[in-house]
């Protein structure tokens, strides 16, 4: 299952509210017990999941007078972190996460996400792997921090002018490498790992473009890399 796949469900149960992960399969079982001989019922309640999709939009389902779910399809990382935290729709009303409740493949998600299911992160129980990454000017990096970043300029192999999809924010990412983060332990699927980027250390440049000097700073990486590839050749 990937993230995107992922459906965020708070269930109330004549006021007794809690929350948990599902996948489709497992929304669609809830459905046909829940409206068993009504295919209009299921389809309308379907089409309203899809259209979570591309909204902030939650849908509600009644199944009896005084039971109710409200579900979406998770939007990315920070939507999940936020959802496991108790940070969503029912903000403010104390919920309970039903671990028990959720599909086997969303919680496979919520390792390939580096999370437990209170959001926190899974310490040393992932594994890091180098992989062997040519950046390209252009494209579009995860990091597995769970941002996206539009790469504006390779400065060198491994040094990066990058922009953050989310903020907006400019920055060098120096020392950039990519991984695949994968469990330690047990045996998992494709959907558990995660390929993404990590970096050395960061030069923060604000989200005004106008102001930041691009031309001296190809130039400074160039001569960088000048000099370090005159000092590898004395060595040899």
């Amino acid at each position: 299952m990937k993230l995107k796949d992922l459906i965020l469900v708070t269930n109330n149960n004549k006021g007794a509210e809690s929350r948990y992960l599902s996948s489709i399969e497992e929304y669609m079982a809830v459905l046909f017990q829940a409206f068993a001989g009504s295919e209009t019922e299921i389809a309308h309640a379907v089409g309203e999941l899809c259209r979570t999709k591309d909204s902030n939009l939650w849908t509600e389902v009644y199944t009896a007078a005084n039971k109710s779910f409200c579900a979406r399809f998770c939007r990315d990382e920070q939507e999940l972190r936020d959802f496991l935290m108790g940070y969503h729709k029912m903000a403010g009303k104390k919920t309970a996460f039903d671990r028990d409740a959720c599909a086997k493949e969303s919680l496979d998600v919520l390792t390939a996400c580096n999370m437990d299911c209170a959001g926190r992160p899974l310490v040393e129980k992932l594994h890091y792997e180098r992989q062997e990454r040519r950046f390209r000017q252009g494209e579009t990096l995860h990091n597995l921090n769970g941002s996206d970043y539009s790469v504006l300029m390779v400065l060198s192999e491994n040094d990066l002018l990058l922009m953050a999809l989310g903020s907006g924010q400019f920055l060098i990412a120096e020392g950039t490498r990519e991984y695949a983060r994968y469990p330690k332990e047990g045996t998992y699927s494709a959907d558990s790992v995660t390929r993404g980027i990590e970096w050395d250390s960061g030069i923060y440049l604000g989200n005004d473009l106008s102001v930041i000097d691009l031309d001296n700073i190809r130039k400074e990486y160039a001569e960088a890399n000048e000099e370090y590839g005159a000092d590898e050749e004395m060595e040899h």
